[in-house]
């Protein structure tokens, strides 16, 4: 990998809610869902009709609130769409005349399609996508070039000066270290979902992802950076002669990132 810089709230939310329990309690794992797609947000948001910024947008016909916590149960599986998720609900949400619209991708915190990970672990996940230089973005392609479709790994090589690389997603897969991820792990696109359980399946190859999980110091999250470097060439400590970040600079990245979660 080369561096690159109503149903709507469901019934059972609802009546923990009424009765003053958590609504986290009602987060169930994809496994015990039955076959039923959900999405879950961990912060206000909108389901907005179009993807446009939510602030222009009227409430009720083209925008409609969904707080913190909240389960949408959806009527089909929900796919990603460049930042935003694309749902379908299962009935409409209060005072909101559509069903199919769009949530802010940082604003959904668990998927039937699964993704789910510890605080530390997306934090962790956050700071190589920073090191490498795609952020939020699950479309780039090597040299900031993107692809259109999640069906599967883009496999196009691109070139910048004597380097070329097919290396592609948030975490810079190359197409053969994809494809035998997405055997071991069964993983039958190339969806951000699927990029996120693959780039931690790398992190347990590493022999950190322990480490990653208890991180609570300076000490532990450098054992952690270093010991993914030899995966990702941005990483403190790769010896693939690329230009990388110091410990200390994506340590501090890694708090902000914590933050979010």
């Amino acid at each position: 990998m080369k561096r690159m810089r109503n149903l709507a709230f469901l019934v059972l939310t609802t009546v923990l809610a009424a009765c003053g329990q958590k609504t986290e309690s009602s987060t169930l794992s994809a496994d015990s869902e039955s076959g039923v797609h959900y999405v879950i947000v961990s912060q206000d948001t909108v389901l907005k009709k179009t993807k446009d910024d939510s602030s222009v947008l009227k409430l009720g016909s083209e925008k409609c609130n969904v707080p913190a916590g909240t389960k949408l149960v959806l009527s089909e599986a929900p796919s990603y769409d460049v930042n935003h998720y694309l749902v379908n609900t299962a009935e409409f949400l209060p005072n909101c005349s559509f069903s199919r619209g769009y949530l802010f991708g940082k604003h959904v915190s668990k998927t039937s399609l699964g993704g789910a990970f510890a605080p530390n672990v997306k934090a962790f996940l956050d700071t190589i996508a920073f090191a490498e230089g795609t952020e939020d973005h699950y479309d780039y392609i090597f040299t900031f070039s993107r692809f259109f479709s999640y069906a599967d790994h883009p496999r196009e090589l691109r070139c910048s000066g004597r380097l070329c690389s097919d290396a592609a997603g948030r975490y810079q897969f190359l197409s053969t270290t994809w494809d035998n991820l997405a055997r071991r792990l069964g993983l039958n696109d190339f969806s951000p979902e699927n990029q996120d359980r693959a780039a931690v399946q790398l992190i347990k190859d590493a022999g950190v992802y322990g480490t990653v999980a208890g991180i609570s110091n300076f000490n532990e999250f450098a054992n952690a950076a270093y010991g993914v470097s030899a995966t990702w060439a941005s990483m403190p400590g790769s010896p693939y002669g690329q230009p990388t970040y110091s410990a200390s600079t994506l340590y501090s990245k890694f708090n902000t990132f914590l933050g979010r979660y």
